[in-house]
């Protein structure tokens, strides 16, 4: 494993594009969102909790962004991060629960990600999953989606991404009440 800035024109880049994009659709829309963002790599972690501070989501990619370490790829792992970030003192019982998993990797370590999905789906949270470059695990991560009641989105290019993270914010279920 080595930690080391992230090159420019990396896919590492492309994904906090989208991630911008995401949070950018969701500011639009009618509903107050509550975004929290974990990550994984051998193993797992909640960097935010829940916040409608999408500010935050940034700063800590930015961290990342400056420090990026490789390593192994815990999919399920960080599911059951994601799980877990719905548990936190902000948490809405009433709201939708979604879960958006991207990589760029093959799951080869840590949790089965069909069980952290199996999870998920049990406690009504619907997963998105999106797979970013041809060595991704495309047919587990369709799996995985199909098990939490989501959909799988494969992007080959940083623009197919920000257009595949705009369509999730887009699709995400929202409640509207008085």
């Amino acid at each position: 494993m080595f930690c080391d800035e992230v090159p420019p024109n990396s896919r590492w880049h492309d994904a906090v594009d989208a991630v911008d994009v995401f949070l950018a659709e969701l500011s639009n829309s009618p509903a107050s969102e509550l975004v929290s963002l974990s990550t994984y790599n051998g193993s797992a972690s909640i960097d935010e909790q829940l916040t409608a501070t999408y500010a935050n989501i940034g700063g800590e990619l930015d961290v990342y962004t400056n420090n990026f370490c490789s390593g192994a790829t815990n999919i399920g792992g960080g599911i059951n991060a994601g799980i877990s970030s719905f548990s936190g003192s902000a948490s809405r019982p009433w709201a939708s629960k979604v879960i958006v998993v991207m990589t760029d990797g093959i799951h080869n370590s840590g949790t089965n990600p069909i069980f952290a999905a199996q999870n998920a789906a049990n406690q009504g949270i619907i997963i998105y999953t999106v797979t970013f470059s041809d060595g991704a695990g495309q047919f587990l991560m369709q799996q995985v989606a199909e098990t939490a009641f989501g959909e799988h989105f494969h992007a080959t290019t940083g623009e197919d991404l920000a257009l595949v993270f705009q369509e999730i914010a887009r699709q995400i279920p929202t409640l509207l009440t008085q």
